[in-house]
């Protein structure tokens, strides 16, 4: 009975993403992401369907204090998780927002920047989604995707 108690999972779902998910893949994939964009002091970024907040934090930091920051995901429970964590001091400070990616609560041409890690594959209206994402950038912002592959080709979830 004793050695059954290591296989037990501790906590909600997007806490379990954060501490366990996070580390082992998005965390590493991170940087990766955030430097395909070249953020710059300063600048605003969107990171849409941002689970716990991993590429918003990391590019939060990138664009410093005088940047803006807003990570946007459908779920209340991984942004609650986001909100608990700690950011960095020299850091933009990041706003949490509730939505879904094809109806992104932001006006046109708000953002330099917009990321979604492994985000658009679960996305029900993908074009609509990528819509948004271009609605809400400016005229020479950049967008950093990055996807494994389509849902019906990952046998893992």
């Amino acid at each position: 009975m004793e050695q059954q108690g290591q296989w037990q999972v501790a906590g909600s779902a997007p806490e379990v993403y954060e501490r366990e998910l996070v580390p082992a893949v998005f965390g590493p994939w991170a940087p990766v992401l955030i430097d395909l964009a070249r953020p710059k002091l300063g600048e605003r970024v969107v990171d849409i369907a941002c689970g716990t907040g991993i590429v918003a934090r990391l590019a939060a930091v990138k664009v410093g204090p005088t940047g803006i920051v807003t990570g946007i995901d459908l779920n209340p429970g991984m942004l609650n998780v986001a909100r608990s964590l700690g950011m960095a001091d020299d850091a933009a400070s990041v706003q949490w927002q509730e939505a879904s990616a094809d109806k992104l609560p932001s006006a046109d041409s708000a953002f330099d920047i917009a990321y979604c890690q492994l985000g658009l594959q679960f996305f029900a209206d993908r074009p609509a989604a990528l819509r948004e994402m271009r609605r809400v950038l400016s005229s020479r912002g950049r967008l950093a995707l990055m996807v494994w592959c389509g849902i019906d080709q990952s046998p893992g979830f």
